[in-house]
């Protein structure tokens, strides 16, 4: 008798551990598909053309790009993504428009604190 109590206790408690660790991988998964708040990125955005710089994430960090093309940056910072919020995270996907060079330092700034 004790050992069908062990065994059940057994299913049980591994019952529990496998729907714990998917809701887990689950609230993983879903915190990396982040959507950028467009009223915010539509504020951005709407100064594009006049836009000196554009930030984006690169290779996990963020890079600094001289126009919306994005094919060499001018430098890639040692800001690393993973560490920033998903609201942010998901504008870098996009590329973030920077008038000037005080903007471009206080977006930085903003992101390396």
């Amino acid at each position: 008798m004790k050992i069908k109590i062990r065994i059940a206790v057994l299913c049980l408690l591994l019952t529990a551990a496998l729907y714990m660790g998917a809701q887990a991988v689950g609230s993983v998964r879903n915190s990396r598909t982040a959507s950028v708040p467009e009223e915010v990125y539509r504020e951005l955005i709407c100064n594009a053309d006049k836009a000196k710089y554009y930030v984006k994430s690169r290779d996990g960090y963020v890079a600094v790009f001289e126009n919306k093309h994005f094919r060499e940056p001018l430098k890639i910072t040692e800001i690393e993504t993973g560490q920033l919020r998903k609201a942010d995270r998901a504008m870098l996907e996009k590329g973030i428009p920077v008038a000037d060079r005080m903007q471009l330092l206080r977006l930085l700034e903003d992101l390396g604190s």
